[in-house]
């Protein structure tokens, strides 16, 4: 499960889609041309929050959060609990509930689905999803730094301040370092080359805050910006649709 197609294809047992189906009324060929027309979105949402400790921040609490790794699993526990945590999730993300209407609108344009049920089911893709990316996590032994990272972030006033000593930590181990034009990712890659001691600014004995391996966040990274990918091919005027509704509300992707 290396990008978001890959996750809803894997969810509930290789069952999710056709559990949505179930849950909404529609045919399996409908509900996936449902979720393939919402993947996209939450995608640019997920990407454009890769850009600051705190956008990046509440991407690894949602993942790290038991609600949403059920909903991966269990189809009732989807049914049940998901469209809270999943709404939390979109807020997030979009940052109005009126830009996730826009959101289910554009998916139902390009599916001739009622927008009523794509929004409805929006939420529940979108808790899906970031249970799935916790078991992806797992599944390549990253299970237990996202585990550290919650932990060390529950005693250091949130997961975007954690990870902004993270980067702290970074800019004062490389000589010379200053942030790079891809936002929270580009200063990471670029700070962490010589801080984990690949480059000649490492500084010998650098620690990170909450007593985190500096080199498996990281690969945690890299691996969660991955599984951002949308993984299926979206047509031009629904990606269209989609820049014009999301391109006013998230962060510029660089």
């Amino acid at each position: 499960m290396f990008n978001l197609n890959d996750i809803m294809q894997a969810a509930q047992g290789g069952q999710g889609i056709s559990n949505l189906a179930q849950q909404f009324g529609l045919s399996p060929e409908q509900a996936q041309a449902a979720v393939s027309s919402l993947i996209p979105a939450l995608s640019q949402g997920l990407q454009s929050k890769m850009g600051d400790a705190n956008g990046l921040g509440s991407i690894i609490s949602a993942v790290s959060q038991p609600v949403n790794q059920q909903a991966f699993n269990d189809p009732v526990a989807a049914a049940q609990s998901a469209a809270t945590a999943g709404s939390n999730i979109l807020g997030s993300l979009f940052g109005s509930p009126n830009v996730t209407q826009q959101v289910a609108q554009a998916a139902a344009s390009q599916t001739g689905l009622r927008p009523d049920i794509l929004a409805s089911m929006m939420p529940i893709v979108a808790s899906m999803a970031m249970g799935g990316m916790f078991k992806s996590m797992q599944n390549q032994g990253m299970g237990n730094m996202l585990g550290q990272l919650t932990n060390a972030a529950g005693g250091a006033g949130g997961m975007g301040n954690i990870l902004s000593q993270v980067m702290n930590s970074a800019t004062s181990g490389a000589t010379g370092a200053t942030p790079a034009a891809g936002g929270l990712m580009g200063m990471m890659t670029s700070l962490f080359g010589g801080f984990f001691g690949a480059g000649s600014g490492a500084t010998a004995g650098a620690t990170v805050p909450g007593g985190l391996d500096p080199a498996l966040v990281q690969d945690g990274i890299n691996a969660l910006s991955k599984m951002m990918q949308p993984g299926l091919q979206v047509a031009a005027d629904h990606q269209a649709n989609l820049q014009s509704i999301l391109g006013s509300v998230l962060k510029p992707q660089s």
